[in-house]
């Protein structure tokens, strides 16, 4: 395959973003021995490549390390300051992945797209669709970019990239942009990506879906899945155990600890269902927007098995009241007979 694949990380000894490089660096060595990796850095990332943090990066073929600036940029913002411009530091065609991945299959099909810039759409759906609308609504205005007459909203997570002027300038507006939405508290980079896919008369084509499963939207997509893209950032801080084996904190820390694989990380990269929960509860339609709620998130923070927080007590209480008022309409217009709900 002539197309490179592209990782950038930006880590230190005190996150695991290496480790997750590392398992999708030998996933994607595990079904193409022969795949070209590029790896880009900064160079405060590169200085701490040392010991068992090297041999994190034994599969890459080849290293590109930019000088960032520590002291203006964050290490989220390093991070997002080479995503958005990788496309004028690399030659070549190429797809970028995010570390949060693991590759299931042979990508060698990706050659086949005819299009200067491709990516899925992001949540597989459509904008109107898309649980987090709002939020992403509320940073197009930000940007002063009308992103409500926007039908599609692409996931920055996996983008197939060929090496065209047209791309070159999308990824110079996209880094533009990325800066000017600093200054308006936008960091993330997918409300520029649509930005410029908007400002650029939508150049970017959708790929398969297959190409990025983003397993807590698309478990539809697992089966054929080229990529599997389990969203680190959407592990749950309160849930006794993940939607995903690499969403577990622990299993990273051990990568972190001993650079060794286990068994069982590798028999998830053959067969990534064997990397679910095994307590799992599939949902659709308005749970998943009541479930991207922050009324949610504060009702499960306060969530204990056995309903014993103070919280749930009153929301039992109100559910009890509910039942009751319920019960006795129905009582009043003569169908149902009386009987306690409890």
């Amino acid at each position: 395959m002539k197309t490179k694949i592209v990782y950038v990380v930006v880590s230190s000894p005190d996150d695991i973003y290496l480790e997750q490089a590392y398992i999708s660096m030998y996933s994607l060595k595990y079904y193409m021995p022969d795949a070209h990796i590029v790896l880009l850095t900064d160079k405060l990332t590169s200085e701490t490549l040392t010991g068992i943090r090297k041999e994190k990066v034994r599969y890459v073929d080849e290293m590109k390390v930019i000088d960032l600036d520590g002291s203006k940029y964050n290490a989220q913002q390093r991070s997002r300051q080479l995503k958005t411009s990788i496309r004028n530091l690399i030659e070549g065609d190429f797809l970028f992945i995010d570390c949060d991945t693991i590759i299931t299959k042979i990508l060698d099909d990706i050659e086949h797209v005819n299009a200067p810039i491709a990516a899925c759409y992001d949540s597989h759906c459509l904008l109107k669709d898309n649980p987090y609308r709002e939020m992403n609504l509320r940073m197009g205005r930000q940007l002063d970019f009308p992103l409500d007459h926007e039908s599609v909203f692409f996931n920055s997570g996996v983008i197939y990239v060929k090496d065209v002027p047209v791309a070159h300038e999308f990824y110079r507006l996209w880094n533009i942009y990325l800066n000017q939405g600093y200054q308006y508290n936008v960091y993330k980079d997918q409300p520029s990506f649509a930005k410029t896919n908007y400002e650029m008369n939508h150049i970017v084509h959708q790929l398969d879906d297959e190409w990025n499963c983003e397993l807590k939207h698309g478990i539809r997509y697992l089966k054929d899945a080229y990529i599997v893209h389990y969203l680190c950032t959407n592990a749950s801080q309160f849930q006794n155990e993940q939607l995903f084996i690499f969403n577990e904190k622990s299993v990273l820390l051990e990568v972190k600890e001993t650079g060794i694989l286990s068994e069982k990380i590798i028999e998830v990269i053959k067969d990534p269902f064997k990397g679910l929960a095994k307590l799992t509860h599939c949902f659709s339609g308005d749970d998943v927007y009541f479930f991207s709620t922050q009324e949610y998130q504060f009702v499960r923070k306060h969530f204990k098995r056995g309903g014993k927080s103070r919280l749930f007590l009153i929301l039992r209480l109100f559910n009890l009241v509910e039942r009751l008022v319920y019960r006795y309409v129905r009582i009043a217009q003569g169908r149902a007979t009386f009987k306690t709900p409890w």
